[in-house]
């Protein structure tokens, strides 16, 4: 019994763009969703006022504190 079928290439480079078009979907609708969570946006202004006055550390030692390295 064979185990492999053969399709056409044209019929891969249809499947391929449509996997890659549903990729892009879903970025989108998940940046979509993000920016209309208010837990999110406050966590992410929290962040941009931390960073921007001064409240943040090397990464370096974010990983040794997490053990993470």
């Amino acid at each position: 019994m064979q185990k492999t079928i053969e399709m056409p290439a044209s019929l891969i480079g249809k499947i391929s763009r449509a996997a890659k078009a549903f990729e892009e979907l879903e970025d989108e609708l998940e940046d979509f969703l993000l920016s209309k969570d208010p837990k999110f946006l406050e966590k992410m202004h929290k962040a941009k006022n931390a960073h921007l006055a001064g409240k943040t550390r090397p990464l370096k030692n974010l990983k040794k504190e997490l053990c993470i390295e």
